[in-house]
């Protein structure tokens, strides 16, 4: 196997377990909701994704999120003096 043959391997083995990882997080959190659901009322019932959120769906809305070109510039001169 070259090593472009192997880093491709990698990266969809990579995947793969993230995959898993994540499904696995998302049906214990299901699994939770559902149970903290039935000791509250229905008035006090939020949707699973905000009383349990999971890490990976905040980062989706921060990516979401267009910044201004100001704030680029400032985050550029963030980062170049921090060197």
């Amino acid at each position: 196997m070259t090593p472009a043959e192997f880093i491709y391997a990698w990266f969809g083995w990579s995947e793969l377990e993230q995959s898993r990882h994540r499904q696995a997080w998302e049906r214990e959190r299901w699994a939770v909701w559902i149970t903290t659901c039935l000791q509250l009322d229905k008035k006090d019932r939020l949707p699973m994704t905000q009383m349990f959120p999971l890490p990976w769906e905040s980062d989706a809305h921060a990516l979401q999120q267009e910044l201004t070109m100001q704030e680029r510039k400032e985050r550029i001169k963030t980062i170049l003096n921090k060197k």
